[in-house]
């Protein structure tokens, strides 16, 4: 497991796999936030989408498609943490790599924004209409 190569299991108690990945999953998504600004401040958009979504009573499938976008985003934001630790660790050939990671972010950031703006734009017409 991921967290073997950090810590020492000879205290834990050993968990079943599908337990264990979650703990990696939540320990992942805490080491990633506290990395990084970004993080944080992408989870506070994607909340305050989320509850104005909420307030203005999307459908099911936008919240599907919502959803899909945002998580999108985040893991595109995750694989970016993960090419930002391998270039501090690594020389400057991964330079590259790294240009094209945020490349990708940003790219995923403007889909997500783009679809929760299409999404949103017809409620809030909808409500300044009414």
């Amino acid at each position: 497991m991921a967290t073997d190569l950090f810590e020492d299991n000879a205290a834990k108690p050993r968990r079943a796999a599908w337990h264990q990945r979650l703990v990696d999953a939540e320990t992942g998504l805490r080491f990633g936030i506290r990395a990084d600004s970004t993080l944080f401040v992408y989870f506070f958009c994607s909340m305050t989408v989320l509850l104005a979504s909420g307030v203005m009573g999307l459908t099911p499938l936008e919240w599907a498609i919502l959803i899909l976008s945002l998580g999108f985003a985040l893991s595109a934001e995750l694989l970016h943490q993960i090419l930002k630790q391998l270039s501090a660790q690594l020389d400057s050939r991964f330079a590259e790599i790294f240009l094209l990671g945020t490349a990708s972010v940003v790219v995923a950031h403007l889909t997500a924004a783009i679809v929760s703006g299409i999404l949103l734009w017809r409620r809030f017409s909808m409500l300044w209409n009414s």
